[in-house]
């Protein structure tokens, strides 16, 4: 964004010293001072308010990101606790969530991006020590397609050793693929 803050009429010369000058010359670059002030803070303001920031997070609100390079990125991990009842799970809460079953529950994955762009939540999972099955659902009844060991549900039973299953859609969740990558033991 190129400024817009202009000095057109300000006279650098005016004052002359030594001489009585006219008044009209000390209103004219007080004017074009105060207007070029004024869109100063206009273009800063905006600067403030639609760029990214160091010291803060920032919302790009579905703004594309190109020719980017990456280097010590990191995701947020979401930890969900001891899951007792069934549960949303919400894309927005984090890319990596994790949970432990402390019974027998149905998770309902919720909050997936708009159609056109993917949206993706890899699932630690572990028990409380007792074997609980977790049945998948997604929000709006979206439907599930799986690799071949996919079959809707999970069972878990260890307290250390996580089941890590990835689940991305496409399209806000109607159709939802499952990648079941087993016991990590």
């Amino acid at each position: 964004m190129a400024s817009t803050i202009s000095t057109v009429g300000f006279d650098a010369a005016f004052p002359v010293a030594g001489q009585d000058n006219d008044s009209q010359g000390f209103r004219t670059n007080f004017n074009v001072t105060k207007v070029g002030l004024e869109q100063a803070a206009t273009e800063i303001t905006d600067l403030q308010s639609n760029t990214a920031k160091l010291n803060t997070s920032n919302e790009f609100n579905g703004s594309v990101i190109s020719e980017a390079e990456f280097k010590k990125n990191t995701e947020t991990v979401n930890s969900a606790g001891n899951i007792t009842s069934n549960q949303e799970i919400d894309w927005e809460a984090g890319h990596y969530q994790t949970l432990q079953a402390g019974a027998d529950v149905t998770l309902t994955l919720t909050g997936w991006p708009a159609s056109g762009v993917m949206g993706k939540i890899r699932m630690q999972l572990t028990s409380d020590g007792s074997s609980r099955l977790i049945t998948w659902a997604s929000s709006g009844g979206g439907a599930f397609k799986g690799n071949g060991s996919w079959s809707g549900t999970t069972t878990v039973a260890s307290t250390t050793n996580p089941t890590i299953i990835d689940f991305w859609t496409i399209n806000g969740g109607i159709t939802v693929h499952a990648l079941d990558h087993g016991i990590f033991d």
